[in-house]
């Protein structure tokens, strides 16, 4: 029986352990300065500066770093999945797909072996987590993004010997090739013919390259809320655009954490400029929104007013939620109350699609 509530984008707090196997030089080393922001490195790379105990804390406030928690003191369900199955049970949650935390920073990493090791690692450490309930926990696989050929391998050992769904990307830039590179082709093959579903996932950080990070002054609150929603944006774009989803229809994409509002105005943009530009993208044969009624999901936030009024125009079928638990912008406890209140106007049908069984639906969970 398809449950009846799936998370479709929470998350887990990766403890430092979870990298003991890798070599020394591959694993993180975090050092805290003295306004309680805390550094974590890969070997002598900064990937990401943030506070770790606020990031995996709901309801922290990000500019204020007094009496800033450690890691270590963050929302343990993030951490241990028999706590976590008891934060689902109170909340009324059936099923979590699960993304990273530290790690969707490792986009940053410039070491080839290094993003290897670390993904091989913390797909091992996922899959433990996950089989505290494998009914119940389902992980998106880490692929080491900067190797084409890697993460091809990562990909294929993640769903043959681990059991997972699904993977996720990042939609910035890595190592200079963006999303769509021709290089990525044998991934998209790989995807598709193992019925994988790629989750599009966003995080905002200064050291991976990030539409708007480039306008001064720079501030936090401008970074993140234009990396998640533009990147996105221009992900969807390109895999569009430039044939990877012409070439694999098979191929299912789920866009996260960016709220869906984004959604209905950014598919009738796209499908406004063929008309006078549809001659740059030759191997596009369908509309922009054509492709994505085939093939795509959007995330709408637990509280986005504009849910009900857009689903019709994004598809009854292509809308999920997540909770983004145990994260500071996480409503905990009361994130499925929340969304069922977004939702109440909608009709009792529609309800049931968004709240469970369209996730299980794009993930192709049991």
């Amino acid at each position: 029986m398809a449950a009846s509530i799936v998370d479709a984008d929470g998350h887990v707090l990766e403890p430092l352990a979870a990298f003991d196997a890798c070599p020394e030089l591959h694993r993180l080393h975090v050092t805290r300065d003295s306004i309680g922001l805390d550094h974590v490195f890969v070997g002598n790379q900064e990937i990401v500066t943030v506070s770790l105990g606020k990031l995996g804390t709901p309801g922290s406030d990000m500019a204020d770093f007094t009496n800033s928690p450690t890691y270590a003191e963050a929302q343990p369900g993030g951490f241990d999945p028999a706590l976590r199955l008891l934060d689902m049970d109170a909340e009324g949650i059936d099923v979590a797909v699960l993304y990273p935390s530290i790690g969707l920073n490792f986009w940053a990493i410039t070491d080839i072996d290094a993003a290897v090791s670390l993904a091989r690692a913390y797909n091992d450490w996922l899959a433990a987590y996950c089989g505290a309930d494998a009914l119940r926990l389902y992980g998106a696989a880490m692929v080491p993004w900067q190797s084409p050929d890697a993460a091809v391998a990562e990909l294929r050992r993640a769903h043959d010997e681990l059991g997972f769904r699904a993977t996720f990307l990042r939609p910035n830039p890595c190592l200079g090739r963006t999303i769509a590179h021709p290089a990525h082709e044998p991934f998209w093959e790989a995807a598709e013919e193992l019925g994988v579903t790629v989750g599009i996932h966003e995080g905002s950080s200064n050291t991976v390259e990030t539409l708007g990070s480039d306008r001064k002054p720079f501030n936090p609150l401008v970074l993140h809320a234009v990396s998640h929603a533009f990147e996105q944006m221009l992900a969807c774009a390109q895999l569009v655009t430039q044939g990877v989803m012409e070439r694999h229809s098979d191929l299912r994409f789920v866009f996260l954490e960016a709220g869906g509002g984004w959604g209905p105005y950014w598919l009738w943009r796209l499908d406004e400029q063929v008309r006078g530009f549809g001659g740059y993208c030759p191997e596009m044969k369908l509309l922009p929104s054509e492709y994505f009624a085939r093939q795509c999901w959007i995330s709408f936030e637990i509280d986005e007013p504009s849910l009900p009024a857009l689903l019709p125009l994004i598809g009854e079928d292509r809308v999920v939620w997540g909770s983004d638990y145990p994260h500071h912008d996480a409503t905990f406890p009361g994130a499925v109350r929340e969304l069922r209140q977004t939702t109440a106007s909608l009709a009792p049908g529609l309800q049931e699609k968004v709240l469970g069984t369209n996730a299980v639906d794009c993930y192709r969970l049991p």
